[in-house]
């Protein structure tokens, strides 16, 4: 996988471990030694881990020095709910998804995760958090020096129920959407410090495999398209809101995601042997987003015809310019794997 990233990539990048199962404890100090120390997991249904096979894999990885990123929704929460929305009122509506997954299953399973942390002491990373619940459990974690850290996606940050009875099944997606308080609480969680950073839980699928969702929304697409649209929508709603600082945008997509995943100083900062990673951004530009303006195989976006004030200019990778005025300008293979040193 580093030979093909180098090979195609036009930005540097890293690696998660992902879909770990207890299983493949044994190959943890391989892939670390590989120079990729964040291990994700997922505490529910079709990937799920139980807590004691969770227990192990914290265990395992804190002997690498690494982060455990951890898909959190209790698998017997969600499991029960599935089973009423879906079995007993036999529901294939858009909103059935979402009526399946309450955020009591996100609140449960941080729950958990937290006492494990506290309990071995090893780095949790929660990945995509949505919910109220999850941020007052987050930060009071945080407050008792428990080593837990946080992010959530701009998706969560804008859309709500609401927007998935315009927009169906192309809002599908896991964690699914929440409600306008859940919203003020993460702005307010991204604020304070309690939520590290924002990131976009990049998974597309095809208009095909969306649209299908229309007459039996279980059989959709879960996932979409965020990478291109994620630093447009944090100006926009962020900082041109005034509902974070330009500092705390620099803090939840730079410095925190690089100390957290072992990058930084290299990545996340503008220091004495930095890498000279840049974007600059026109902070007045106002674009509606299409998808015909996005690079994107899958040709839709969530955020169509959605209206953004600050946009980026120029992308600076290594001191090199690799993207300006929407075009790509860097060719296949500048890009380079980027190892975690934490």
């Amino acid at each position: 996988k580093i030979e093909e990233g180098e090979r195609t990539s036009v930005v540097d990048f890293s690696f998660h471990a992902g879909m770990m199962k207890p299983e493949y404890l044994g190959e943890i100090p391989a892939i670390a030694s590989l120079g990729v120390k964040s291990f994700k997991l997922f505490t529910t249904q079709p990937f799920k881990v139980d807590w004691e096979g969770v227990r192990s894999i914290v265990g395992e990885v804190s002997k690498v020095n690494g982060v455990t990123v951890v898909h959190a929704e209790d698998d017997e929460v969600i499991s029960e709910w599935v089973r009423r929305v879906k079995e007993e009122e036999g529901r294939k509506d858009v909103l059935a998804h979402f009526d399946s997954r309450p955020a009591e299953a996100e609140g449960e399973a941080i729950r958990k995760l937290i006492e494990i942390s506290e309990e071995m002491g090893g780095h949790i990373h929660i990945a995509h958090m949505t919910t109220t619940v999850g941020t007052v459990l987050v930060r009071d974690a945080k407050r008792r020096g428990i080593s837990v850290t946080a992010e959530t996606c701009p998706q969560y940050l804008v859309f709500t129920r609401r927007d998935i009875e315009r927009l169906g099944p192309y809002l599908k997606m896991t964690p699914p959407l929440r409600t306008r308080d859940d919203v003020i609480s993460l702005w307010k969680g991204l604020a304070d410090g309690t939520i590290d950073m924002v990131v976009t839980d990049h998974a597309p699928g095809t208009r095909e495999e969306k649209e299908v969702g229309w007459k039996d929304i279980w059989k959709a697409w879960g996932g979409i398209p965020g990478v291109e649209t994620l630093l447009p929508i944090m100006l926009s709603e962020g900082v041109n809101k005034g509902r974070i600082t330009p500092m705390k945008l620099v803090e939840v997509m730079c410095q925190r995601p690089a100390e957290v995943f072992g990058l930084y100083p290299r990545k996340g900062t503008l220091k004495e042997g930095s890498d000279g990673d840049l974007v600059i951004v026109d902070m007045k530009k106002e674009v509606t987003i299409r998808a015909g303006i996005l690079h994107y195989k899958v040709g839709w976006t969530p955020y169509e015809g959605m209206k953004v004030v600050g946009y980026p200019e120029a992308t600076i990778i290594r001191g090199k310019v690799v993207a300006e005025s929407g075009e790509i300008l860097a060719k296949p293979g500048y890009g380079r794997f980027v190892a975690m040193t934490r």
